[in-house]
Order: C-alpha cells, then structure tokens, then sequence
C-alpha cells in the first residue's frame, strides 16, 4: 500500500468511527430541543435538524462510497481504497447495523410499551443505530485490518 492510500485508509476510519460515535451521543442533545411542533420551531431548531440530516446523509455517503465521494482521486487510488477486504468489511458493518437494530427495536418496543420511550423517540434511536452502528463497524474491522 502506498503512503498516500493508507493516510486516506486511515482518516476515513477515523470519520466513520468519530463520527459514527458522536452521532449516537448527540442524539439526545439534538432531539431534546426538536420535540416541539415544527409550527413553534425556532430559526435555530431548523438549522441544527438540517444540519443533523445533512451530518446522517454523508455518513450514509461515505459509508456506501467507500469514502472520499466528492476528491478527486484517481481511479487506481479509488480502486485500492476499495479492495476486496474493504467491500467485505463493509458488508460485515451493514449486517452488523441491521442486527445492532433489529435488537434495539425489540427493547425500543418493549420501553415503548411500558411508557418509557415515546413511538416518536424510538424511531429516531433506529435511525441513529442504522446510521452510525455499520460506519462504527466497519472502521473497528478496518483498525484490526491495519493492524
């Protein structure tokens, strides 16, 4: 691997894995002030909820890209970024989301049915699981990768 592929290896898991995390932890800080009615939102609230779904939207980009959509690489640069191992890797962080999902949907529902969570709250918890959990997986696969 050349010096230059493995610097855009490394920085895109850093992205994913740091932005995959804070997603996940901004959740609360985020929607707690979106609760409102989107009549009584703020200038403020419709910049961060704007924000937030450009923010989720290249995560999904990078992710589905294999990183780096909108640089200029070459196109052996593109295809050593996105090996064999890479696409496999990113596969096993897809099936790693779904079921990183399908387990918070069970407990979602049960916390649901008990008047813990609202219906409202689940479903954006879904979305940050199905969001962050596979780029937080498949930059932890990457990292052991490297090594």
């Amino acid at each position: 691997m050349t010096v230059e592929i493995e610097k855009l290896t490394r920085r895109r898991r850093m992205v994913l894995a740091t932005s995959g995390l804070l997603f996940i932890i901004l959740q609360p800080t985020v929607y707690n002030t979106l609760d409102a009615p989107m009549a009584t939102w703020r200038a403020v609230d419709w910049v961060k909820a704007s924000s937030f779904a450009l923010w989720s939207a290249m995560l999904i980009l990078i992710l589905l890209t294999g990183g780096f959509p909108f640089r200029k690489l070459s196109q052996a640069t593109r295809s050593a970024l996105n090996d064999e191992l890479t696409r496999d890797n990113r596969r096993v962080g897809y099936m790693a989301g779904y079921w990183a999902m399908m387990i918070a949907a069970a407990v979602l529902f049960a916390l649901a049915q008990a008047d813990f969570i609202t219906p409202s709250e689940c479903l954006r918890y879904l979305f940050a699981i199905g969001v962050a959990f596979p780029a937080i997986r498949f930059a932890a696969l990457e990292r052991r990768q490297d090594g």
